[in-house]
Protein backbone atom coordinates (compact mmCIF):
# COMPACT_ATOMS: atom_id res chain seq x y z
CA UNK A 1 0.00 0.00 0.00
CA UNK A 2 2.46 2.49 0.71
CA UNK A 3 4.27 1.97 -2.74
CA UNK A 4 0.87 2.91 -4.58
CA UNK A 5 0.59 5.87 -1.73
CA UNK A 6 4.26 6.79 -3.51
CA UNK A 7 3.22 5.90 -6.97
CA UNK A 8 0.03 8.18 -7.06
CA UNK A 9 2.10 11.25 -5.20
CA UNK A 10 4.66 11.43 -7.94
CA UNK A 11 1.83 11.00 -10.86
CA UNK A 12 0.21 13.77 -8.77
CA UNK A 13 3.31 15.81 -8.63
CA UNK A 14 4.05 15.51 -12.33
CA UNK A 15 0.51 16.48 -13.66
CA UNK A 16 1.11 19.85 -11.13
CA UNK A 17 4.66 20.92 -12.48
CA UNK A 18 4.31 19.29 -15.81
CA UNK A 19 4.00 22.43 -17.72
CA UNK A 20 6.89 24.32 -16.10
CA UNK A 21 8.93 22.81 -18.52
CA UNK A 22 12.22 24.97 -19.34
CA UNK A 23 11.28 27.74 -21.40
CA UNK A 24 13.64 29.26 -24.14
CA UNK A 25 14.14 32.65 -25.69
CA UNK A 26 14.19 32.67 -29.30
CA UNK A 27 13.06 34.90 -32.03
CA UNK A 28 12.65 32.24 -34.19
CA UNK A 29 9.65 31.00 -31.56
CA UNK A 30 7.49 33.22 -32.73
CA UNK A 31 6.81 30.85 -35.88
CA UNK A 32 4.70 27.17 -35.77
CA UNK A 33 4.88 25.76 -32.21
CA UNK A 34 7.83 27.20 -30.90
CA UNK A 35 11.21 25.83 -30.37
CA UNK A 36 10.64 21.94 -30.87
CA UNK A 37 11.92 19.78 -27.73
CA UNK A 38 13.07 16.60 -27.96
CA UNK A 39 12.34 13.81 -25.41
CA UNK A 40 15.69 12.66 -24.70
CA UNK A 41 16.20 12.30 -20.88
CA UNK A 42 18.48 11.43 -18.85
CA UNK A 43 22.11 9.53 -20.07
CA UNK A 44 20.55 10.09 -23.43
CA UNK A 45 20.59 13.66 -23.19
CA UNK A 46 24.62 13.87 -22.98
CA UNK A 47 24.68 10.60 -25.65
CA UNK A 48 23.45 13.05 -28.36
CA UNK A 49 20.53 12.40 -28.20
CA UNK A 50 20.10 8.62 -28.98
CA UNK A 51 17.51 6.57 -27.79
CA UNK A 52 16.08 4.55 -30.26
CA UNK A 53 18.40 1.50 -29.88
CA UNK A 54 19.31 2.73 -26.65
CA UNK A 55 17.99 -0.02 -23.98
CA UNK A 56 18.75 1.25 -20.38
CA UNK A 57 17.66 -0.57 -16.60
CA UNK A 58 18.75 2.18 -14.73
CA UNK A 59 16.84 5.25 -16.63
CA UNK A 60 13.42 5.26 -18.55
CA UNK A 61 13.96 6.14 -21.96
CA UNK A 62 10.68 7.28 -23.66
CA UNK A 63 12.24 7.82 -27.23
CA UNK A 64 11.50 4.45 -27.46
CA UNK A 65 8.85 2.43 -25.05
CA UNK A 66 10.26 -0.95 -26.05
CA UNK A 67 13.06 0.06 -24.14
CA UNK A 68 10.34 -0.01 -20.48
CA UNK A 69 10.66 -4.00 -20.82
CA UNK A 70 14.78 -3.92 -19.87
CA UNK A 71 13.81 -2.63 -16.19
CA UNK A 72 14.80 -5.11 -14.02
CA UNK A 73 11.78 -6.95 -11.88
CA UNK A 74 12.37 -5.57 -8.34
CA UNK A 75 13.49 -1.99 -9.32
CA UNK A 76 11.61 1.60 -9.01
CA UNK A 77 13.23 3.73 -11.44
CA UNK A 78 12.34 7.76 -10.75
CA UNK A 79 14.74 10.86 -12.89
CA UNK A 80 13.68 14.31 -12.47
CA UNK A 81 15.89 17.08 -14.06
CA UNK A 82 16.31 21.06 -14.27
CA UNK A 83 18.29 23.14 -16.94
CA UNK A 84 19.55 26.65 -17.70
CA UNK A 85 21.03 27.55 -21.01
CA UNK A 86 23.04 31.07 -21.80
CA UNK A 87 22.29 31.83 -24.88
CA UNK A 88 23.92 34.49 -27.84
CA UNK A 89 21.98 36.11 -30.71
CA UNK A 90 23.77 38.07 -33.26
CA UNK A 91 22.71 39.97 -36.77
CA UNK A 92 24.25 42.66 -38.44
CA UNK A 93 23.10 45.50 -36.48
CA UNK A 94 24.87 43.60 -33.24
CA UNK A 95 24.69 40.60 -30.23
CA UNK A 96 22.34 39.90 -27.24
CA UNK A 97 22.99 37.76 -24.27
CA UNK A 98 20.21 35.95 -22.90
CA UNK A 99 19.38 33.00 -20.08
CA UNK A 100 17.11 31.03 -19.25
CA UNK A 101 15.95 28.10 -17.38
CA UNK A 102 13.78 26.09 -15.55
CA UNK A 103 12.60 22.45 -14.94
CA UNK A 104 12.92 19.90 -17.97
CA UNK A 105 10.98 16.64 -17.33
CA UNK A 106 10.07 13.96 -14.83
CA UNK A 107 10.15 10.53 -15.44
CA UNK A 108 9.80 6.71 -13.74
CA UNK A 109 10.00 3.52 -14.49
CA UNK A 110 8.68 0.28 -12.88
CA UNK A 111 8.36 -3.56 -14.02
CA UNK A 112 4.67 -4.52 -14.10
CA UNK A 113 6.27 -8.69 -13.96
CA UNK A 114 9.26 -9.81 -15.39
CA UNK A 115 9.78 -8.24 -18.99
CA UNK A 116 6.80 -6.06 -18.68
CA UNK A 117 7.69 -2.46 -17.18
CA UNK A 118 5.60 0.69 -17.11
CA UNK A 119 6.57 4.37 -17.26
CA UNK A 120 4.94 7.60 -16.46
CA UNK A 121 5.98 11.39 -16.90
CA UNK A 122 6.01 14.77 -17.80
CA UNK A 123 7.88 15.92 -21.37
CA UNK A 124 7.96 19.08 -23.17
CA UNK A 125 6.97 19.32 -26.48
CA UNK A 126 7.84 22.89 -27.52
CA UNK A 127 9.23 25.96 -25.92
CA UNK A 128 7.73 29.57 -27.06
CA UNK A 129 9.79 32.55 -25.77
CA UNK A 130 10.76 35.66 -27.42
CA UNK A 131 10.75 39.51 -27.06
CA UNK A 132 12.08 41.99 -29.28
CA UNK A 133 10.93 45.57 -30.77
CA UNK A 134 11.21 48.01 -33.87
CA UNK A 135 11.11 51.69 -34.05
CA UNK A 136 10.78 54.39 -36.99
CA UNK A 137 11.43 57.83 -36.31
CA UNK A 138 12.54 59.03 -39.56
CA UNK A 139 8.55 58.01 -41.08
CA UNK A 140 5.92 60.59 -41.43
CA UNK A 141 4.45 59.24 -38.29
CA UNK A 142 7.26 57.78 -35.92
CA UNK A 143 6.10 54.97 -33.95
CA UNK A 144 7.86 51.75 -32.53
CA UNK A 145 6.37 48.38 -32.01
CA UNK A 146 7.32 45.46 -29.63
CA UNK A 147 6.84 41.78 -30.00
CA UNK A 148 6.20 39.23 -27.27
CA UNK A 149 5.56 35.56 -26.36
CA UNK A 150 5.73 32.85 -24.18
CA UNK A 151 4.35 29.60 -23.35
CA UNK A 152 5.12 26.30 -25.04
CA UNK A 153 3.14 22.55 -25.29
CA UNK A 154 3.79 19.59 -22.69
CA UNK A 155 2.78 16.03 -22.88
CA UNK A 156 2.13 13.68 -20.01
CA UNK A 157 2.39 10.43 -21.18
CA UNK A 158 2.44 6.83 -20.20
CA UNK A 159 3.79 3.49 -21.56
CA UNK A 160 4.38 -0.25 -21.60
CA UNK A 161 7.12 -2.09 -22.63
CA UNK A 162 6.96 -5.62 -23.42
CA UNK A 163 9.58 -8.86 -24.10
CA UNK A 164 8.04 -11.13 -26.08
CA UNK A 165 8.42 -14.87 -26.37
CA UNK A 166 10.85 -14.15 -29.53
CA UNK A 167 13.77 -13.85 -28.13
CA UNK A 168 15.49 -10.93 -28.28
CA UNK A 169 12.74 -9.09 -29.69
CA UNK A 170 10.58 -6.17 -27.32
CA UNK A 171 8.03 -4.20 -28.73
CA UNK A 172 6.17 -0.86 -26.73
CA UNK A 173 3.63 2.17 -26.86
CA UNK A 174 3.43 5.60 -25.07
CA UNK A 175 -0.01 7.12 -25.11
CA UNK A 176 0.45 11.65 -24.33
CA UNK A 177 -1.83 13.87 -23.22
CA UNK A 178 -0.26 17.14 -25.60
CA UNK A 179 -1.41 20.23 -24.07
CA UNK A 180 -0.74 24.36 -23.49
CA UNK A 181 -1.15 27.71 -24.16
CA UNK A 182 0.83 29.70 -26.64
CA UNK A 183 0.65 33.53 -26.48
CA UNK A 184 1.53 36.25 -28.45
CA UNK A 185 1.60 39.83 -27.71
CA UNK A 186 2.16 42.90 -29.94
CA UNK A 187 2.26 46.82 -28.93
CA UNK A 188 2.13 49.49 -31.47
CA UNK A 189 2.84 52.68 -30.22
CA UNK A 190 2.48 56.57 -32.43
CA UNK A 191 3.95 59.36 -31.04
CA UNK A 192 1.63 61.72 -33.02
CA UNK A 193 -1.22 61.75 -32.72
CA UNK A 194 -0.74 60.33 -29.82
CA UNK A 195 -2.28 56.50 -29.80
CA UNK A 196 -1.21 52.47 -29.15
CA UNK A 197 -2.82 49.44 -29.72
CA UNK A 198 -2.50 45.97 -28.23
CA UNK A 199 -3.04 42.91 -29.51
CA UNK A 200 -2.64 39.83 -27.48
CA UNK A 201 -3.26 36.11 -29.38
CA UNK A 202 -3.43 32.97 -27.09
CA UNK A 203 -3.62 29.38 -29.38
CA UNK A 204 -4.50 26.50 -27.04
CA UNK A 205 -3.94 22.95 -28.06
CA UNK A 206 -5.12 20.06 -26.50
CA UNK A 207 -4.37 16.21 -28.22
CA UNK A 208 -3.84 13.11 -27.42
CA UNK A 209 -0.29 10.75 -29.62
CA UNK A 210 0.84 7.81 -29.79
CA UNK A 211 4.29 6.29 -30.16
CA UNK A 212 4.83 2.60 -31.31
CA UNK A 213 8.40 0.94 -30.71
CA UNK A 214 10.37 -2.14 -31.24
CA UNK A 215 13.32 -2.97 -30.61
CA UNK A 216 15.69 -6.36 -31.15
CA UNK A 217 18.77 -7.18 -29.13
CA UNK A 218 21.41 -9.49 -31.62
CA UNK A 219 24.10 -10.64 -29.83
CA UNK A 220 27.32 -10.77 -31.86
CA UNK A 221 29.91 -12.09 -29.05
CA UNK A 222 29.71 -13.29 -25.55
CA UNK A 223 30.58 -9.58 -25.09
CA UNK A 224 29.07 -7.71 -27.96
CA UNK A 225 25.35 -7.32 -28.60
CA UNK A 226 23.90 -4.99 -30.73
CA UNK A 227 20.54 -3.62 -30.62
CA UNK A 228 18.13 -2.17 -33.69
CA UNK A 229 15.03 0.35 -32.40
CA UNK A 230 12.36 1.68 -34.50
CA UNK A 231 9.64 4.16 -33.65
CA UNK A 232 6.34 5.63 -35.40
CA UNK A 233 4.28 8.05 -34.18
CA UNK A 234 0.79 8.62 -36.30
CA UNK A 235 -0.24 12.11 -37.14
CA UNK A 236 -2.50 14.34 -35.54
CA UNK A 237 -5.17 16.01 -36.83
CA UNK A 238 -5.81 18.03 -33.64
CA UNK A 239 -7.55 21.41 -33.42
CA UNK A 240 -7.30 24.04 -31.04
CA UNK A 241 -8.78 27.36 -29.77
CA UNK A 242 -7.88 30.87 -31.37
CA UNK A 243 -8.59 33.90 -29.12
CA UNK A 244 -7.38 37.59 -30.09
CA UNK A 245 -7.55 40.72 -27.53
CA UNK A 246 -7.87 43.91 -29.51
CA UNK A 247 -6.78 47.51 -27.72
CA UNK A 248 -7.19 50.99 -29.22
CA UNK A 249 -5.95 53.04 -26.43
CA UNK A 250 -6.54 57.01 -27.47
CA UNK A 251 -9.00 59.21 -25.52
CA UNK A 252 -10.69 56.16 -24.67
CA UNK A 253 -9.86 53.00 -24.72
CA UNK A 254 -11.94 50.49 -26.95
CA UNK A 255 -11.22 46.61 -27.14
CA UNK A 256 -12.44 43.77 -29.18
CA UNK A 257 -12.38 39.95 -28.77
CA UNK A 258 -12.00 37.41 -31.77
CA UNK A 259 -12.30 33.87 -31.48
CA UNK A 260 -12.38 30.58 -33.65
CA UNK A 261 -12.58 27.00 -31.99
CA UNK A 262 -11.59 23.82 -33.05
CA UNK A 263 -9.55 24.80 -36.05
CA UNK A 264 -6.90 23.03 -37.52
CA UNK A 265 -3.55 22.54 -34.98
CA UNK A 266 -2.18 18.84 -36.27
CA UNK A 267 1.36 17.54 -35.72
CA UNK A 268 3.39 15.35 -38.29
CA UNK A 269 3.97 11.40 -38.11
CA UNK A 270 7.34 10.97 -36.88
CA UNK A 271 9.29 8.11 -38.03
CA UNK A 272 13.01 6.98 -36.01
CA UNK A 273 15.28 4.39 -36.84
CA UNK A 274 18.53 3.94 -34.67
CA UNK A 275 21.10 1.44 -33.32
CA UNK A 276 23.45 1.01 -30.09
CA UNK A 277 26.49 -1.39 -29.69
CA UNK A 278 27.36 -2.76 -26.55
CA UNK A 279 30.74 -4.40 -25.12
CA UNK A 280 30.15 -5.91 -22.23
CA UNK A 281 29.04 -3.44 -19.24
CA UNK A 282 31.66 -0.57 -20.18
CA UNK A 283 31.18 0.92 -23.37
CA UNK A 284 27.79 1.66 -25.18
CA UNK A 285 27.62 3.75 -28.65
CA UNK A 286 25.22 4.32 -31.18
CA UNK A 287 23.33 6.45 -33.66
CA UNK A 288 19.51 7.41 -34.78
CA UNK A 289 17.87 9.31 -37.62
CA UNK A 290 14.54 10.67 -37.47
CA UNK A 291 12.33 11.83 -40.26
CA UNK A 292 9.10 14.38 -39.50
CA UNK A 293 6.69 15.05 -42.16
CA UNK A 294 5.86 18.37 -41.07
CA UNK A 295 4.77 19.41 -44.39
CA UNK A 296 2.07 18.28 -44.61
CA UNK A 297 0.66 19.66 -41.25
CA UNK A 298 -2.16 22.52 -41.49
CA UNK A 299 -1.73 25.36 -39.16
CA UNK A 300 -4.16 28.16 -38.11
CA UNK A 301 -4.31 30.97 -40.86
CA UNK A 302 -5.36 33.08 -38.25
CA UNK A 303 -1.98 33.56 -36.40
CA UNK A 304 -1.27 36.17 -38.88
CA UNK A 305 3.23 35.33 -38.95
CA UNK A 306 3.01 35.85 -43.15
CA UNK A 307 3.00 32.30 -44.20
CA UNK A 308 0.82 30.00 -45.45
CA UNK A 309 0.34 26.21 -45.31
CA UNK A 310 2.57 26.19 -48.48
CA UNK A 311 5.33 27.51 -47.01
CA UNK A 312 5.34 27.47 -43.11
CA UNK A 313 6.78 23.81 -42.42
CA UNK A 314 9.61 21.90 -43.96
CA UNK A 315 9.64 17.84 -43.47
CA UNK A 316 12.35 17.53 -40.68
CA UNK A 317 15.46 15.20 -40.10
CA UNK A 318 17.66 14.96 -36.61
CA UNK A 319 20.74 12.86 -36.62
CA UNK A 320 22.03 11.88 -33.76
CA UNK A 321 25.42 10.14 -32.73
CA UNK A 322 26.43 9.25 -29.05
CA UNK A 323 28.51 6.80 -26.62
CA UNK A 324 28.75 6.24 -23.33
CA UNK A 325 32.15 4.80 -21.21
CA UNK A 326 32.39 3.44 -17.49
CA UNK A 327 35.98 2.35 -16.80
CA UNK A 328 35.16 -0.90 -14.10
CA UNK A 329 31.66 -1.07 -13.30
CA UNK A 330 32.13 -3.59 -10.85
CA UNK A 331 34.80 -2.06 -8.93
CA UNK A 332 33.97 -0.18 -5.68
CA UNK A 333 35.75 2.59 -6.60
CA UNK A 334 34.11 5.92 -7.08
CA UNK A 335 35.91 7.36 -10.20
CA UNK A 336 35.77 3.82 -11.74
CA UNK A 337 32.09 3.73 -11.94
CA UNK A 338 31.68 7.44 -13.06
CA UNK A 339 29.81 6.89 -16.97
CA UNK A 340 31.48 9.31 -19.14
CA UNK A 341 29.33 10.24 -22.41
CA UNK A 342 29.43 12.58 -25.51
CA UNK A 343 27.47 13.22 -28.39
CA UNK A 344 26.90 14.81 -31.68
CA UNK A 345 23.57 16.01 -33.36
CA UNK A 346 22.36 17.83 -36.42
CA UNK A 347 18.71 18.72 -37.71
CA UNK A 348 16.59 21.22 -39.55
CA UNK A 349 14.28 23.49 -38.84
CA UNK A 350 10.56 22.43 -39.25
CA UNK A 351 9.27 26.25 -39.03
CA UNK A 352 10.06 28.94 -41.83
CA UNK A 353 10.64 32.16 -41.37
CA UNK A 354 10.03 35.44 -43.46
CA UNK A 355 12.50 37.57 -43.32
CA UNK A 356 11.84 40.76 -45.60
CA UNK A 357 10.53 39.00 -49.20
CA UNK A 358 11.89 35.82 -48.32
CA UNK A 359 11.06 32.57 -46.70
CA UNK A 360 13.69 30.04 -45.54
CA UNK A 361 14.75 28.31 -42.10
CA UNK A 362 17.82 27.24 -40.43
CA UNK A 363 20.40 24.90 -39.45
CA UNK A 364 21.08 23.23 -36.12
CA UNK A 365 24.44 21.67 -34.61
CA UNK A 366 24.73 20.29 -31.21
CA UNK A 367 27.86 18.71 -29.04
CA UNK A 368 26.61 16.80 -25.91
CA UNK A 369 29.13 16.42 -22.75
CA UNK A 370 27.79 14.52 -19.52
CA UNK A 371 28.76 12.61 -16.82
CA UNK A 372 27.01 9.99 -14.52
CA UNK A 373 28.31 10.90 -10.94
CA UNK A 374 27.42 6.77 -8.80
CA UNK A 375 25.63 7.42 -5.37
CA UNK A 376 23.66 4.52 -3.61
CA UNK A 377 20.41 4.49 -1.91
CA UNK A 378 19.61 3.59 1.51
CA UNK A 379 20.39 -0.17 1.19
CA UNK A 380 23.77 0.45 -0.32
CA UNK A 381 23.19 -2.13 -2.56
CA UNK A 382 21.42 -0.49 -5.81
CA UNK A 383 23.44 2.52 -7.66
CA UNK A 384 21.69 5.39 -8.08
CA UNK A 385 23.40 8.72 -10.08
CA UNK A 386 23.50 12.30 -10.65
CA UNK A 387 24.18 12.92 -14.26
CA UNK A 388 25.41 16.69 -15.21
CA UNK A 389 25.24 17.39 -18.70
CA UNK A 390 27.11 19.81 -20.66
CA UNK A 391 25.17 21.09 -24.15
CA UNK A 392 26.91 23.30 -26.97
CA UNK A 393 24.08 24.38 -29.95
CA UNK A 394 24.75 26.60 -32.86
CA UNK A 395 21.17 28.09 -35.21
CA UNK A 396 22.76 28.69 -38.32
CA UNK A 397 20.11 30.49 -40.88
CA UNK A 398 20.30 29.93 -44.57
CA UNK A 399 19.44 34.06 -45.20
CA UNK A 400 22.18 36.30 -44.25
CA UNK A 401 19.79 39.15 -42.95
CA UNK A 402 18.54 36.30 -39.95
CA UNK A 403 19.81 36.04 -36.68
CA UNK A 404 22.42 33.45 -35.65
CA UNK A 405 21.72 31.79 -32.57
CA UNK A 406 24.72 30.01 -29.97
CA UNK A 407 23.74 28.26 -27.01
CA UNK A 408 25.51 26.97 -23.99
CA UNK A 409 23.23 24.41 -21.51
CA UNK A 410 23.76 23.13 -18.45
CA UNK A 411 21.16 20.48 -17.19
CA UNK A 412 21.21 18.74 -13.89
CA UNK A 413 19.15 15.34 -13.66
CA UNK A 414 19.27 12.80 -10.38
CA UNK A 415 18.04 9.39 -11.00
CA UNK A 416 16.86 7.67 -7.89
CA UNK A 417 17.18 3.78 -8.37
CA UNK A 418 14.99 1.61 -5.53
CA UNK A 419 14.18 -1.64 -4.40
CA UNK A 420 10.33 -0.41 -4.14
CA UNK A 421 9.30 -4.10 -4.40
CA UNK A 422 11.72 -5.95 -2.50
CA UNK A 423 10.48 -7.80 0.63
CA UNK A 424 12.17 -8.74 3.45
CA UNK A 425 11.66 -11.83 4.99
CA UNK A 426 10.06 -12.14 8.50
CA UNK A 427 12.12 -13.01 11.13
Amino acid sequence: MLKIKKLLFIALLASVIGSLSAQTDSPYSRYGYGVLRDKAVGPSKSMGGIGYGLRNSQSANPLNPASYSRVDSLTFLFDIGVSATFGKMSDASGSENKTTGGLDYITMLVPLKKGLGFSFGVLPFSSLGYKFGTSDTSGPVPNSQSFSGTGGLSQVYAGIGYSTPLKGLSVGANVSYLFGTLEYNKNLTLVSPAYSSVDVTELSIKAAQFDLGIQYELPLSKTKKLTIGAVYSPKINSKADYVNMHYDIASTVLGDTTRHNSIDAGIPDTYGLGFTMAHGNKLVWGADATYQRWSDVKFPAYMNDGLDNSNRFNDRWKYNIGAEYMIDPYDRSFFKKIKFRGGLNYSNSYMNVKAGNNIDGYKEYGATLGFGLPIKDNLGQRVSYINLNFEYKKLKPKLSNMVNEEYFGISLNVNINEFWFFRRKAE
